[in-house]
């Protein structure tokens, strides 16, 4: 969906119904990931920075 759409990145939303069936609700032009961030210690604001200025490699 993003090479489709032309984007480098984006926050995909899903919500998991009782039967396990996954939804797609929206592609966000951002997401939360403050988290696991925090949980890991894991530098993804840095690594996106990197993503969003240098592109793919």
């Amino acid at each position: 969906m993003l090479r489709e759409l032309g984007l480098v990145y984006g926050a995909f939303d899903f919500v998991i119904g009782a039967d396990g069936k996954w939804t797609l609700l929206e592609l966000n032009p951002t997401g939360q990931y403050g988290f696991l961030e925090h949980h890991t210690g894991v530098d993804l604001t840095g690594q996106l920075a990197d993503l969003l200025t240098k592109g793919q490699p």
